[in-house]
């Protein structure tokens, strides 16, 4: 890091190619609004609060910055979720004066607002609208630009910054601070309400915009000295941007350098926000001018009638922004099909592609389906390592043998989060459903059943949703659920299912029982785990059942036999506390079927 004044003459030399954002505006200028908010991916109120803040920039993006800090229990990733905690964040949220008592809450310009009742600086989310035109009314008495690069290679990331004092400041020696965010990273987020509807993508994940991911100066900021009027001041800052923030664990998520951008904003001490600014990161040093990655590919996991909804997200790691691309997409081996994308995605971003009703026939056991990347701008791709992307889905062997149907659906405390639906598959026909319920007075269950009739040789989805996102088990109750056909379950166990479960079925009256499936509700909990890893699951008849635990390599690392178990529940525990970290793969094994599993193990 160095920091050093140069005239304002100086400046003008630098290449305006390179650093467009420079030299700082030399006029007067009144105060941004800089909202650092508070937040966290289940906190079912932030999705409000990100509303509220958009709509705060779209009004007025010159005078609006906002850095989004994933800070405090809220915060805390669960099995699946992503980590956008940073210890800058950390920081930031427990410094003097902060005092969050709720999320989403957020400071403006780290001012405490006395007139509207406040003594600390974070503020809740129905005040952000009368904080900003207070703030924005205000002069400062200094202006901030700055701009970055990275090389695409290295990802080393260069950034210069300026301050200009238009007037002299209360005190001789300043702060400014320098937060590197990314836009718009896909992950999961509570929502109790719905309050940010724009915000979510097609599958099923949400938007993460303006997420602190590093303070590059320190956390509270570097000196800045001379503060008086018409002093410069220039300082140089170099980061190198890891691939995935945290740098290391299990909740990663990817970091792509198109989506990064600065922030920098000039403080007295470590509170009071004079001026700040937006900076752009602009991308040097990319290997070729078409490269387009298949990211990620996400599909049901089984069939019956063979519809699928295929969803996935590619990469532009070239340096040509892509404005149309074709991929290739074929199931069991059959003749390839096209689908052609048109848009904008700029090198170093992503864009998602769903393809909804895509159909085919299914044949027994898996079916595979292949996406590759064919052109891109009508040209072809200069990288073909990272085009093409394969899921198995598997044919559901499922099957009711009579068409009277039995739901028992046992709530928790809160059975107004639970609803539950039989549809049609081909005619997307809501056959039989419940919920939701009403809630009892404490922790406990309530069972409820409803009977319906469905039609033969029909494929079917039982869809179970919790709209908090916590199943219908366990710590206010545990709760279940059970399929029957004739009487007998075909699907069913505790409720701990998250935000819901999808399960196909086929009604075949002429099926005996033997052709029912035998073992259902394979559970692995907990999961991620450091200590053993415990494993449910169901049997229909008296059978024999083999785990199996399987590292990355392909070792088996555990293996037990279990004879003669009896027909219902079973639960086994798998010692795990002298394993590796890592993901391993569960297999359970019975006469007649095998279940597959991943597994996490973290100490």
């Amino acid at each position: 890091m160095k920091a050093k004044l140069l005239s304002v003459a100086a400046f003008s030399l630098i290449s305006a190619s390179m650093f467009a954002q420079l030299p700082v505006n030399t006029s007067p200028q009144n105060k941004k609004f800089i909202l650092e908010e508070f937040t966290g991916e289940n906190c079912g109120y932030c999705p409000d609060g990100h509303k509220i803040a958009t709509q705060i920039y779209n009004a007025d993006p010159t005078h609006v910055v906002i850095v989004n800090i994933h800070q405090g229990g809220y915060a805390t990733p669960g099995a699946g979720q992503q980590d956008f905690r940073t210890g800058d964040g950390n920081s930031i949220g427990g410094m003097p004066g902060m005092s969050i008592q709720g999320y989403p809450t957020g400071d403006g310009n780290r001012t405490i607002f006395s007139a509207l009742g406040y003594t600390a600086m974070a503020t809740m989310r129905n005040h952000w609208n009368s904080m900003a035109a207070t703030i924005k009314s205000q002069p400062a008495y200094c202006n901030v630009a700055l701009q970055g690069t990275v090389d695409a290679q290295t990802r080393v990331l260069t950034v210069q910054a300026q301050v200009y004092y238009t007037a002299n400041s209360p005190v001789t020696t300043n702060s400014l601070t320098i937060m590197l965010t990314e836009d718009g990273i896909p992950g999961n987020q509570h929502d109790y309400g719905n309050f940010n509807p724009t915000n979510w993508n097609a599958d099923g994940t949400y938007n993460h915009h303006h997420v602190l991911r590093k303070v590059l100066t320190p956390t509270f900021g570097t000196s800045v000295n001379p503060t008086t009027s018409s002093s410069l001041y220039s300082g140089t800052f170099t980061y190198t941007v890891p691939t995935q923030f945290p740098a290391t664990g299990i909740y990663t998520t990817s970091c792509l350098l198109g989506r990064l951008q600065l922030v920098g904003f000039v403080t007295e001490s470590n509170t009071l926000t004079i001026n700040g600014a937006y900076g752009p990161v602009y991308i040097t040093n990319i290997a070729n001018q078409r490269d387009l990655g298949m990211t990620s590919l996400n599909v049901e996991t089984e069939a019956c009638a063979g519809i699928i909804n295929p969803k996935y997200w590619f990469t532009n790691y070239g340096s040509d922004t892509v404005t149309t691309a074709t991929f290739t997409y074929a199931i069991n081996g059959g003749t390839p099909s096209t689908y052609t994308w048109t848009g904008s995605c700029p090198p170093y971003t992503q864009k998602l592609i769903t393809m909804n009703n895509m159909t085919f026939t299914p044949i027994a056991g898996t079916n595979t389906l292949v996406i590759g990347v064919n052109s891109i701008n009508g040209n072809t791709d200069q990288n073909n390592s990272n085009n093409t992307m394969t899921k198995t889905i598997t044919t559901t062997t499922l099957l009711a043998t009579n068409l009277n149907m039995q739901m028992d659906f046992t709530q928790d405390q809160y059975g107004s989060e639970d609803t539950w639906q039989v549809i049609d598959e081909v005619s997307n026909t809501i056959i039989a459903q419940d919920g939701p319920f009403s809630d009892l007075a404490s922790a406990g269950i309530l069972l409820h059943t409803k009977t319906f009739t469905l039609t033969n040789n029909t494929c079917y989805k039982l869809a179970i949703q919790d709209a908090y996102g916590d199943g219908a088990c366990c710590t206010y109750g545990n709760g279940s659920y059970y399929l029957k056909s004739g009487g007998n379950t075909i699907f069913g166990g505790p409720a701990n299912y998250g935000l819901g479960l999808t399960k196909l079925f086929k009604t075949d009256i002429a099926a005996s029982v033997s052709n029912v499936i035998y073992a259902n509700n394979v559970y692995i909990y907990p999961n991620p785990t450091s200590d053993n890893v415990n494993v449910k699951f169901e049997l229909y008849q008296n059978d024999n059942a083999t785990i199996t635990l399987v590292n990355s390599l392909g070792q088996t690392v555990y293996s037990a036999q279990h004879q003669n178990i009896g027909a219902g529940e079973h639960e086994l525990k798998i010692p795990a506390i002298n394993l590796a970290e890592g993901i391993y793969n569960l297999n359970l094994k019975t006469s007649k079927e095998s279940f597959n599993k991943k597994v996490t193990i973290a100490h």
